[in-house]
C-alpha cells in the first residue's frame, strides 16, 4: 500500500479529460472530498452515464481541441488531469491547456513506464494506472493535508491526514470527536500506535482514517476542517 503527499484542504476545481474508468472514478473520489471536477469526453454514451452516475458537468468533445476545453473554464481551474487511454492525447490535452492559461497544474496519464521520463518537461505529473489506479490520479491532482492510499480493496477509502488547529475534533479525545458512522482513525502515524478511545487528537499530528465513501468526506472535515 503505497501513498504520496497531498498539500492544501481547500476545495478545488479540476478539469478531468476523459471520462473512462479512471477518470470516471478519479471524479468520484474528488467528488467525495468535496472538490468540483468538471469531465471531458467525446463518446456520448461514456458522457451520458458520467452525467448520471456523478451528478457532475460532464462536456462532450475532444479535449485537444481548445473550443472544447474553453468550455470547463480553465482559467479558473486549479488543475487539468488528462486520463485518456492514449498516452499522446494526454500529451497534446497538457499542452492545449497550457496555451490557454499558464497558471494551471497539469497531469498527465501514460502508458509505458518509459514516458515516465517526460514528467516536468511536458506536463507536471504523471499518473501511470496500469500500476496503480484512480486514486493514484487523485493524489497527484490534490496538494495538502490529506494523502489517499492506493490499493485499498472494497467499498473503503483509506487516507492519512493532518489535523488541523480549526477542526472541530481538534484536541478532542476520540471517543469525543463525532466522527461519522462507519468511519475509523485506525492508526496514530506521528507516535506510531494504535489509537485508544481516550487518544487526543492533536492538532498538527497526522492520523490514518477508514471511511465508507459515502461519509469520507465528513470524517475528513471533522479532521481537517
Amino acid at each position: 500500500m503505497t501513498a504520496i503527499s497531498n498539500p492544501d484542504s481547500e476545495d478545488l476545481h479540476i478539469i478531468i479529460a476523459g471520462a473512462g474508468r479512471v477518470g470516471h472514478r478519479t471524479a468520484r473520489v474528488l467528488r467525495d472530498q468535496g472538490h468540483e471536477a468538471y469531465l471531458i469526453d467525446k463518446d456520448p454514451d461514456i458522457v451520458e452515464d458520467a452525467r448520471q452516475a456523478l451528478g457532475a458537468t460532464v462536456i462532450e468533445g475532444d479535449a485537444t481541441d481548445p473550443k472544447v476545453l474553453a468550455q470547463a473554464d480553465p482559467e479558473r481551474a486549479d488543475v487539468l488531469a488528462a486520463l485518456t487511454e492514449t498516452g499522446a492525447t494526454n500529451f497534446a490535452i497538457c499542452a492545449v491547456v497550457k496555451h490557454l492559461t499558464g497558471d494551471i497544474r497539469t497531469v498527465a496519464r501514460i502508458e509505458r513506464p518509459d514516458q515516465l521520463d517526460e514528467e516536468g518537461t511536458f506536463f507536471d505529473r504523471v499518473v501511470y494506472p496500469e500500476r496503480a489506479g484512480a486514486k493514484s490520479a487523485v493524489n497527484q491532482i490534490l496538494t495538502g493535508d490529506t494523502r489517499v492510499f492506493e490499493d485499498v480493496g472494497g467499498d473503503l477509502d483509506v487516507a492519512e491526514v493532518q489535523v488541523a488547529p480549526e477542526a472541530p475534533a481538534a484536541g478532542k479525545q476520540l471517543d469525543a470527536a463525532a466522527l461519522p458512522d462507519q468511519s475509523h482513525v485506525v492508526f496514530d502515524v506521528t507516535n506510531d500506535e494504535v489509537p485508544q478511545p481516550s487518544t487526543e487528537l492533536v492538532p498538527g499530528h497526522r492520523y490514518l482514517i477508514a471511511a465508507a465513501p459515502g461519509v469520507a468526506r465528513e470524517a475528513r472535515r471533522r479532521l481537517v476542517g
